[in-house]
């Protein structure tokens, strides 16, 4: 569950908009879109798989304790009505993932992948990163090894098809992950953006420093320079030049950020980057003049900022406003020291600067 707090600042950034997933959104008539399309997609997962639909329920009926307890509150839903939407559900992102690998599969009439509403399958993969919009990962990669566990051979790993689904993001690492080890689709996508070598927890807690926003670190002769890697937490400040990875901005960014922070700050917390990545740049970016200098310097993408989200507007001074909530949200408190190092250095640097023009 995303903590009540969060919820109440920014609750449209956790609610899906065009498909639910799981039951804590169940019953909502706004989805029957998707919903409606959610059985043709069982009746095609049906149709490749050699197992019938009785087989299908008896399987997910003997996850179905294990499932519940996933979930910390209480499902009201008997024990049919679970088994279904489990089922339904799983079925539905197995088939999505499949059908996103391969084109030939889709029917022409598909209300997803859609060349007239190419927007529909941005929504899809926003909703189905929602923390509370979630299965569990066991459920989809057991009931993905039973359907096709004959035809494994055929197809790519059920994380495959997952990175597969959410590679177009950018800043995925094509690291390999072990699906044992996954909680649900979101925490993959938080695996899959975590550097190589891990370094988030130090000796204990630390306070974490504010630092000056970044046309104040400019006048004190801080140099910004976009990073090379892929990683967004690849950022460093060596000879004066503050390094800091591209990130691309697209109409569901402020939802992923949110949901990523308020995942990890539900499970992750002793081991943050989402949390100490947001406060960072929050620090970084206070008015449109600091937006204005990262976007310069490419730090900042904003090219499909606005997408097809016309409350968005793609200016300098939203995007201040929507990093500053970010960094007055986030904990002072933290056990990354690769962030704390990159806040002390720039401290340092800026004291010696401004001392040594008095």
């Amino acid at each position: 569950k995303v903590p009540d707090k969060l919820y109440k600042i920014h609750r449209e950034a956790f609610l899906p908009k065009q498909v639910s997933i799981g039951p804590f959104y169940h019953y909502g008539k706004q989805w029957k879109v998707i919903e409606d399309h959610k059985w043709r997609y069982l009746q095609i997962f049906l149709g490749q798989t050699q197992k019938k639909l009785e087989e299908c329920v008896e399987f997910i009926k003997k996850l179905e304790k294990r499932t519940r307890r996933c979930y910390l509150t209480n499902i009201d839903l008997n024990s049919d009505e679970f088994i279904k939407m489990v089922l339904v559900d799983g079925a539905f992102i197995i088939e999505l993932f499949l059908l996103n690998r391969f084109p030939l599969m889709r029917a022409k009439n598909d209300v997803i992948f859609n060349e007239r509403k190419k927007w529909m399958i941005d929504y899809v993969r926003r909703d189905i990163s929602l923390m509370e919009n979630q299965l569990p990962f066991f459920v989809l990669e057991n009931l993905f090894n039973f359907a096709f566990g004959s035809q494994l051979g055929e197809f790519p790993s059920l994380l495959a098809l997952t990175y597969d689904f959410f590679s177009s993001r950018g800043n995925l690492r094509a690291e390999r992950i072990f699906g044992s080890n996954v909680m649900h689709l979101l925490d993959a996508l938080r695996l899959w953006y975590l550097p190589a070598t891990q370094e988030a927890q130090g000796a204990g807690w630390q306070k974490t420093e504010a630092i000056p926003r970044a046309s104040h670190l400019r006048a004190a002769g801080v140099k910004f320079k976009q990073g090379e890697s892929n990683c967004l937490f690849d950022i460093y400040f060596k000879g004066g030049v503050l390094y800091i990875p591209s990130l691309r901005l697209c109409p569901a960014t402020e939802s992923f950020l949110r949901n990523l922070t308020a995942f990890e700050q539900s499970h992750y917390n002793d081991d943050s980057y989402f949390i100490d990545y947001v406060a960072f740049l929050g620090n970084l970016i206070d008015t449109a003049a600091d937006a204005k200098l990262l976007i310069k310097k490419r730090i900042i993408d904003i090219e499909n900022w606005l997408g097809h989200d016309e409350t968005l507007a793609k200016d300098d001074e939203a995007l201040a406003n929507l990093f500053k909530s970010f960094g007055k949200e986030s904990g002072f408190w933290t056990r990354n020291s690769k962030f704390c190092s990159v806040r002390q250095k720039l401290k340092a640097y800026c004291s010696s600067h401004w001392h040594g023009l008095k």
